[in-house]
């Protein structure tokens, strides 16, 4: 739509900087150039893997500030804190210093930013908590509950057995779905229960309400209503932002997708991603946005960005001829001008245990040949496949991390704190009570439950437990030593004095939380006790309570790994074991793909689509790798008593010959 603002886009495009235009020249190769300063109104990048294309969608939003664009008329959308934050510290160095203004988060924190500004349309305040997955959890177990008169006991463990109401409701909300329709599709065991899973969906949104609470998809999807909903108030944002840029397009979900949409016609959209690379259907990511974008745009300038800066040639070539396989896909082929290397090698080994020990025998040697451990990675499609080669691993005392398990912000003594700040921050917080309540001795769930009753019913959930004027029949020590906590926290925060978050933690240690950790854990005291300290230097950070508990709500991959030693990040020298998913946006020289066994990658092949993203994961695996790759399997089933293990992959099947070097596991650790 050309408007008297695009006009004078272009026109300061024309004019802009001969010396930047040059600059760009000079950096960009001519494809990443053409994307940098399209003056398309629309615009797909379909950038492969190792493409640059972060460095490109942040010489695009430079070149756009640089013809003129106000920064904060600009608007870029992400899938992890972490991208927006190295996109704004990049375009911070690229023009000198980061321009004020410019939005720039994850869809979530973008969401949750806009829902503040407008909380009291969904009847909350804007200081509203982001409910976790454990507190979600908690809600629906309420919700069940609640139903006790209408569902007998193994119905209840129906719904909450693997949080199986969370994903039914999930499902529905996130694909545009009925609940109706979610379980005659995918769960048509549960077919007589529709109206109960109905009822209880009605049940849950009531306890948000009335916790002052928003889940992680709500943050999309009221958003989407308040824009559907309230014209003027979309009007306002389609106003306010010229250019909306969006990351890793490809794992959008149908809501995310919708949000874009609304810009259209008022904004120039730009979104680069990679339909090759959609992994996460698991999380209701629709690779159909990309794959219909031109269709969707007709008008679209697609720029496809295939320079891989990663891989040798050889990897690259690998790639192309197992991506090329996906009948229906935005077509590209990746070429690399890096010096030729060695061929991938395909690995046959007898049994798990022979693979293991292949692999150890190949990283030991890449060591020896001048790589370090945390040059290298070995992915598996499921985190069962690493077993064998953990137990080699620590056999051999070689130290490693692993990613994809538990993380950091979920273990127990993790979220008791938060549930000190959550207190303090939303008194509302019915589930962040419940945690503290429980954490005292004497003090149940039907004595919590009539505690938050009158509380609630107070209007002052906080200043009622202060005030001393409520105490339990039973657990009265508990619940004084609670409320004392959370008078002196409350005194500190209104002092302020200068002080951040950080202090905040120090004294729930202090006031008795250091006890209770200590009568918990008393062989991990020290260890958890590491955990908290390592929480509070993370809060120092930041500058209100506020912004703490949303980063670690909206990206919580700021704490991932197994331990808190390795979480933290110690710098020590340890080899990385992952899930595919877990590894995705990730490099390094050295990459072992084991498992690749049909019936375990792929893990299933009972629909064309399932298929198809089980390759385009094989794809993601192996241009993790700059320099080697191995990919290995196995035709004997440990588990299974050496019966077949189901033969080697069909990936591994459909490559050329000329792409692999093929080698016999056996024959390299002979004698081990």
């Amino acid at each position: 739509m050309e408007t008297a603002e695009n006009r004078a886009f272009f026109n300061q495009y024309r004019e802009a900087d001969e010396t930047w235009l040059e600059r760009l020249r000079r950096e960009l190769n001519e494809a990443q150039f053409s994307f940098a300063t399209s003056d398309a109104e629309v615009i797909l990048g379909l950038a492969g893997p190792g493409s640059g294309k972060t460095c490109a969608l942040v010489y695009r939003a430079a070149h756009l500030i640089k013809c003129g664009v106000p920064p904060q008329q600009i608007l870029l959308l992400t899938f992890t804190n972490k991208a927006a934050e190295e996109m704004k510290e990049r375009l911070g160095r690229l023009l000198a210093s980061l321009p004020e203004g410019l939005w720039a988060g994850t869809f979530h924190s973008i969401g949750a930013r806009i829902l503040r500004r407008h909380a009291e349309l969904f009847r909350r305040r804007s200081n509203f908590t982001i409910l976790d997955e454990d507190d979600s959890s908690s809600l629906f177990k309420q919700a069940v509950a609640a139903l006790s008169h209408v569902l007998d006991e193994e119905e209840r463990r129906l719904f909450l057995k693997r949080g199986l109401l969370g994903r039914i409701i999930s499902r529905a909300r996130n694909s545009e779905m009925s609940i109706r329709e979610v379980i005659e599709e995918e769960y048509s065991f549960a077919l007589d229960y529709i109206p109960v899973v109905e009822e209880l969906a009605r049940l849950y949104e009531q306890k948000k309400e009335e916790s002052n609470a928003f889940d992680f998809d709500d943050l999309l999807l009221r958003w989407l209503e308040l824009f559907q909903e309230h014209p003027a108030i979309r009007e306002e944002y389609r106003q306010r932002f010229a250019h909306v840029l969006v990351d890793e397009f490809q794992d959008t979900n149908i809501v995310q997708a919708r949000l874009v949409d609304q810009f259209a016609g008022a904004a120039s959209l730009c979104a680069v991603g990679d339909d090759a690379q959609s992994i996460y259907a698991f999380r209701y990511a629709h690779v159909g946005n990309i794959l219909s974008f031109p269709e969707k745009y007709p008008h679209a300038q697609v720029i496809r960005m295939e320079q891989n800066y990663r891989s040798t040639p050889e990897i690259v070539a690998l790639a192309n001829a197992s991506i090329a396989f996906n009948r229906v896909q935005l077509p590209k082929k990746l070429f690399s001008k890096n010096p030729p290397g060695e061929k991938p090698v395909v690995v046959g080994a007898r049994n798990a245990r022979e693979e293991a020990l292949y692999v150890l025998d190949r990283i030991q040697a890449l060591c020896r040949g001048g790589l370090s451990l945390s040059d290298i990675a070995v992915l598996y499609r499921s985190s069962y496949l690493s077993t064998e080669l953990e137990l080699a691993l620590v056999r051999q005392g070689v130290p490693y991390r692993t990613y994809g398990g538990v993380k950091f912000l979920q273990k127990s003594h993790i979220k008791d704190v938060l549930a000190y700040l959550k207190v303090l921050h939303n008194p509302a917080d019915a589930e962040a009570w419940r945690r503290l309540v429980l954490l005292h001795p004497g003090l149940g769930p039907a004595t919590f439950e009539r505690l938050w009753s009158a509380l609630r019913e107070s209007g002052n959930p906080l200043g009622a437990a202060i005030s001393g004027k409520y105490a339990p029949a039973r657990g009265k020590e508990g619940w004084a030593s609670l409320c004392r906590a959370l008078a002196e926290l409350h005194a500190h925060a209104d002092a302020g004095g200068g002080e951040g978050v950080d202090s905040l933690i120090k004294l729930i240690l202090d006031c008795s939380y250091g006890q209770i950790l200590r009568r918990n854990y008393p062989d991990q005291y020290e260890e958890r006790m590491r955990g908290i300290e390592r929480l509070a230097e993370n809060a120092s950070r930041y500058g209100s309570l506020g912004a703490f508990l949303e980063s670690l709500a909206l990206d919580d991959s700021l704490f991932e790994g197994d331990s808190e030693e390795e979480a933290a990040g110690s710098g020590s020298d340890c080899l990385t074991l992952s899930t595919i998913h877990s590894a995705k946006g990730k490099e390094w020289e050295a990459v072992f793909v084991i498992g690749l066994n049909e019936g375990s990658f792929p893990s299933r092949r009972s629909e064309d689509q399932d298929l198809a993203e089980e390759r385009r994961l094989f794809y993601v695996a192996v241009t993790r790798a700059k320099r080697h790759l191995y990919l290995s399997t196995y035709w004997e089933s440990s588990r299974g008593y050496d019966l077949l293990a189901g033969g080697p992959s069909l990936f591994l099947k459909e490559l050329p010959r000329e792409c692999f070097t093929p080698v016999l596991a056996e024959e390299a650790v002979w004698g081990f």
